[in-house]
């Protein structure tokens, strides 16, 4: 069964375009990348064009590698484009009622309508601001208690933030808060279960009905395990809000101001747990990784740094830290914000899209199930749209001739756009504009003294992080650990 062959059959109905848009010739299923998928999809463009198919167990995927096609495709026709394929290895482990992987309908509208009243649009982000200021100058405490930990302190950070907005839940400082372990957790699982095409189950559908006692079925065994942690992470939370509620001591948040309705159904009660659910990947992933790849950027172009704090010092001062009211006068910051989102991004191979109906695209049929993928990184680095795009330079985005917004792939298309894209982005920002006032970020030294250079590179998964590296960080003057403790005073967990 792992021969792939062309169904010649169906190969006259796809009319070849002018650029030469062809299916790719694949001999087996070993052809298909095991990981960093995005990268080879880009080799294949190379060859094949901006837009390439190929068939896997009688399964069409289209793989879209420019930037524009994919705005025509995924955008500009999202109607017809608006649907998940069905993942059984993600449906197995519980994921298939969350947000980012429900199928087009009902649901994912509800879902999409009860997040968009609270971080929908970026007036409505406003009321969290105290809170993310809070978190962002909680993350430079935690750094600089043990700054050999960024990684450590960027998911504790970027935990508390979502917890606290979507069940109104505050960590605790000392230790391993249960809470934030737990969605660190679920949302490594999710990122494994949802990279489509990683598991045989995804291509061959019909093996999701093979009993996990069967040799060759640790697919299935796996999966329990996943969809264990995916429930627990969407009831437990929900519990402790309806005890703080019945308390009388329930912080306002996303679930507590909707179970504020004495009348919910029980279909209402799975909207309400299953969206919150959603709320981590909206904005904690973002966070994680793309602080994390600052401190990687800093590292290797040490010039970039020098310039944010100059910005960040002429703005702000050295009296305070900035806060969101800078936001407007610190464009250099902004710059950094876009070029971190660019040059290592989140989530590289974008979740894949259904076609809803047959579709002809520059004379190329797109037939109705195909799914349909956006390679983002390929966007990202296509040397055509960014100058030298593996060098980081935030200078690409400022003045009349700045190089395309990476936002505008990076936090998806047309109807499946995230609906966190704003808290995610808002979340970038202040700690970006807090650590570059702050620290001092070099590299590391080994045992004879001579740097240490860290490599450029990503996790696999549907979500990525930089691989772990090691580097020197250092309060940039005296005044920063006064002002990190008058930004952080003492506050209760739970």
């Amino acid at each position: 069964m792992s021969n792939l062959s062309l169904d010649r059959s169906r190969q006259a109905s796809f009319i070849e375009a002018p650029s030469g848009t062809k299916w790719i010739p694949f001999r087996n299923i070993f052809d298909m990348p095991k990981a960093h998928a995005w990268e080879t999809f880009a080799k294949w463009g190379e060859r094949w064009g901006g837009i390439m198919s190929i068939k896997l167990f009688g399964q069409t995927w289209v793989i879209i590698n420019d930037p524009n096609i994919a705005v025509d495709i995924l955008d500009k026709r999202g109607n017809t484009y608006a649907d998940r394929p069905e993942l059984p290895m993600s449906e197995l482990s519980g994921w298939g009622r969350a947000l980012s992987n429900s199928r087009y309908g009902p649901r994912f509208r509800e879902y999409r309508k009860l997040i968009g009243r609270v971080i929908g649009t970026r007036g409505s982000m406003k009321k969290f601001y105290p809170a993310e200021e809070y978190q962002a100058a909680m993350f430079l405490k935690r750094v600089l208690s043990n700054p050999s930990r960024v990684d450590e302190a960027t998911r504790k950070t970027a935990g508390a933030m979502i917890l606290y907005i979507t069940y109104g839940y505050k960590i605790q400082e000392d230790g391993q808060d249960p809470f934030v372990y737990m969605a660190d957790k679920t949302m490594e699982e999710f990122s494994d279960c949802t990279t489509a095409g990683k598991y045989l189950v995804d291509l061959l559908p019909l093996l999701k009905y093979v009993p996990p006692w069967i040799p060759g079925a640790g697919f299935q065994r796996l999966a329990a395990k996943y969809r264990r942690s995916c429930e627990n992470m969407a009831e437990v939370p929900l519990k402790f809000v309806e005890e703080q509620m019945a308390k009388g001591t329930a912080s306002p948040s996303y679930t507590a101001d909707l179970l504020k309705d004495p009348h919910i159904s029980e279909e209402r009660m799975q909207d309400i747990k299953w969206s919150a659910l959603s709320f981590y990947g909206a904005g904690a992933d973002t966070t994680v990784s793309v602080v994390q790849s600052y401190f990687l950027a800093m590292c290797l172009f040490p010039e970039v740094q020098k310039k944010v704090q100059c910005e960040v010092d002429s703005v702000v001062g050295r009296a305070r830290l900035p806060n969101y009211d800078d936001r407007e006068a610190l464009p250099y910051v902004e710059a950094v914000c876009k070029e971190l989102f660019r040059w290592l991004p989140i989530v590289p191979l974008a979740v894949p899209h259904r076609a809803m109906a047959d579709d002809v695209y520059d004379g190329y049929l797109i037939p109705k199930g195909s799914w349909v993928v956006a390679n983002v990184w390929k966007f990202l680095h296509d040397p055509d749209v960014y100058h030298n795009p593996f060098e980081f330079n935030p200078d690409r985005f400022m003045g009349a001739l700045a190089e395309r917004d990476p936002k505008d792939f990076v936090f998806g298309f047309g109807r499946r756009v995230c609906p966190g894209s704003h808290l995610a982005d808002d979340s970038v920002w202040i700690n970006i504009a807090r650590t570059a006032a702050a620290l001092e970020v070099n590299l590391a030294l080994d045992e004879s003294g001579r740097p240490v250079i860290p490599v450029p590179a990503t996790t696999d998964g549907i979500i990525v992080r930089p691989l772990p590296f090691k580097c020197d960080i250092r309060p940039r003057h005296e005044r920063i650990l006064d002002l990190v403790k008058e930004a952080t005073e003492f506050e209760d967990s739970n």
